[in-house]
This record gives C-alpha cells, sequence and structure tokens, in this order.
C-alpha cells in the first residue's frame, strides 16, 4: 500500500460524509438540560464551571461517555402538555470532525452496543444507517446529562468542583 493511499484515521471528514447535515441532538423539555447547554446559562459559559471554555461537543461527549460507564440510556422525554418530545438538534455534526477522537468515541459506542447478541462481535450494520450512531450516543448523552447536573448539585462554595471529583473518583474505583 502507498504512502498517498493510506487513511488517516485522523481524517474522519470523511466518516461525517454519510452524516450528511445531522446535528446532534439534547433533550429540550427538561428545563435543566436546555439550561447546561445553552448559551445564556449553560455550563460552557460559566466562568466558574467545570466546562468553563469548552464546547457543546466536550459537553455532549462527557456527558455519552458517562451514560455509558454508567450503562445507562435515556430517551428523551415528551412534554406533558404537548405530548411531543423536544430534540433540540443544535450541534452541528462538523463540528465534532475538528476532534476526532470524539467521532470515534462516537462510532465505539454505537458498535459496542450494537453487538451480535450471539457472538458478541461488533457488527457493520450500523454503518448502512449511520445517523442511528448519533441516536444511540444521544441516548447515553442523555442519561449522562442528569448524572452531570446531579454532580454539578453537589457542590460547596469553597469547592464547586467537588461533585465532580466525588464523582470521578467513585467511577475510578469501580475501574480497579
Amino acid at each position: 500500500m502507498s504512502e498517498e493511499s493510506r487513511i488517516d484515521i485522523r481524517d474522519t471528514k470523511r466518516i461525517l460524509l454519510g452524516l450528511g447535515n445531522a446535528k446532534v441532538a439534547y433533550d429540550g423539555t427538561i428545563e435543566q438540560v436546555r439550561d447546561y447547554y445553552s448559551t445564556v446559562k449553560g455550563a460552557t459559559r460559566d466562568k466558574n464551571g467545570f466546562f468553563a471554555g469548552k464546547k457543546d461537543t466536550d459537553v455532549f461527549i462527557y456527558a455519552m461517555c458517562l451514560g455509558k460507564k454508567l450503562g445507562e440510556t435515556m430517551p428523551f422525554e415528551k412534554d406533558p402538555i404537548t405530548g411531543k418530545t423536544d430534540r433540540r438538534a443544535t450541534i452541528d455534526i462538523k463540528y465534532f470532525a475538528d476532534q476526532p477522537e470524539y467521532v470515534w468515541m462516537m462510532i465505539a459506542t454505537a458498535l459496542e452496543d450494537t453487538k451480535d447478541p450471539e457472538t458478541g462481535n461488533p457488527t457493520m450494520e450500523i454503518f448502512e444507517n449511520p445517523k442511528k450512531i448519533i441516536e444511540i450516543c444521544e441516548q447515553y448523552a442523555n442519561a449522562g446529562i442528569h448524572e452531570l447536573l446531579r454532580m454539578a448539585d453537589d457542590v460547596s462554595g469553597a469547592d464547586p468542583f467537588k461533585g465532580f471529583d466525588r464523582k470521578l473518583a467513585g467511577l475510578l474505583e469501580n475501574e480497579s
């Protein structure tokens, strides 16, 4: 194989082409979730927040990984009055191309989630409907964002990151 024909695994733009103009969403039905991603009250805009200076892609991936680690998915809730979901599709998939590790995390999450139940091996069927990758990741992120909200609530004036520290330490202890 010549040097020119090799695939650069960091070039995720080609992979993302299959997703077209897809946007990654969060659950807008829940006010706290909406505020967490919001440009007004969001965690990325809070100078003292855990995600200060980060992008919505960072929050999404962190929430997705947290949901995956907890083994929890959560579909978007339906509004009790209208009966509709409020899928806030505001994170353009092309923003993930600048962080190839995020794209690979999303693909790995979807592959793990769609393993063949008999063999336990990943199937490539997920690539037949690439938007399914986003749907799977959104459900993990939706579960993870609720955990992030609980972590953010466990703060003190002296230590604004106390809840995050506790949870991350607990997750790392469970790893060993």
